[in-house]
């Protein structure tokens, strides 16, 4: 009983307030940094800790409203958010900051928002019917709680699943690693001369958030394809905690090696 109650209830909580509070300090520093590293760096980090924060706290929701076809609809929200929203977001947000706003030209911002959109419908509607209604997964006392049957093996539509698979390897976890490994390759050539001195740092931390957060993700789907053990979502909630204290100390470093924020 408590394994499910920590990984479907207070690890994906845990795991949304990290990000609020990342949301509301980007609110709070974007004043003093923007006229460095652009405002569109802080704009994509804000909405998208924002609404990842809000794609994982609502995690809760979508086992305690009751049967099919409420965790559905909650999951294709939060997917949406998480696919169409944040990594979109935040993968604008880490290369601006990283390479400077004049270089990440307006068809890239616009290729990789489209790209984003374009998954997350294609997400949906694969869901619809992947799903294959609900059961219970486990009770508080005398109420129950649901999820999906996606890997249950009374689900018909399990062989939908890999479509699922590869849309959330596409997006977000190629999106988000391959935006860490630059982040890292900036921060390996940022120029030593630069009276910014703690960029590279920054950068790294950046790279660390994204690599790891998409790396979790990524062995999560490996759980069930290689080894059929399903339902392992605390994997990458616990990659969103670390990938959240990376961000957090990114973020607290100023631009200078001075005192921190």
């Amino acid at each position: 009983m408590v394994f499910p109650i920590l990984g479907n209830i207070v690890a994906p909580v845990t795991a949304g307030i990290i990000y609020f509070i990342m949301a509301r300090y980007i609110k709070y520093i974007a004043p003093m940094r923007t006229l460095v590293v652009g405002e569109q760096t802080y704009r994509g980090a804000f909405w998208g800790f924002l609404v990842f924060g809000i794609f994982l706290f609502t995690r809760p929701l979508q086992i305690l409203l009751g049967p099919h076809p409420l965790p559905l609809i909650v999951n294709n929200i939060r997917e949406f958010l998480m696919i169409g929203v944040f990594a979109p977001a935040a993968s604008v947000g880490a290369l601006t900051f990283a390479f400077g706003e004049e270089k990440i030209r307006p068809w890239l911002v616009k290729t990789i928002i489209g790209f984003g959109l374009f998954t997350a419908i294609s997400f949906i509607i694969i869901n619809v019917w992947a799903i294959g209604g609900s059961y219970e997964i486990f009770s508080i006392g005398k109420y129950k709680l649901y999820d999906g049957l996606w890997f249950h093996p009374e689900n018909e539509y399990a062989y939908l699943m890999p479509h699922l698979f590869l849309l959330r390897f596409l997006d977000p976890v190629v999106m988000m690693v391959v935006v860490g490994i630059l982040s890292f390759y900036r921060a390996k050539t940022y120029p030593r001369e630069s009276i910014y001195t703690n960029l590279p740092r920054k950068y790294f931390l950046q790279g660390c958030a994204m690599v790891t957060f998409g790396l979790s993700m990524l062995f999560c789907g490996f759980m069930f394809l290689l080894w059929k053990i399903p339902n392992q979502w605390w994997i990458y909630y616990l990659g969103a905690i670390m990938a959240g204290v990376f961000e957090l100390i990114g973020l607290r470093y100023p631009l200078r090696k001075e005192k921190v924020l």
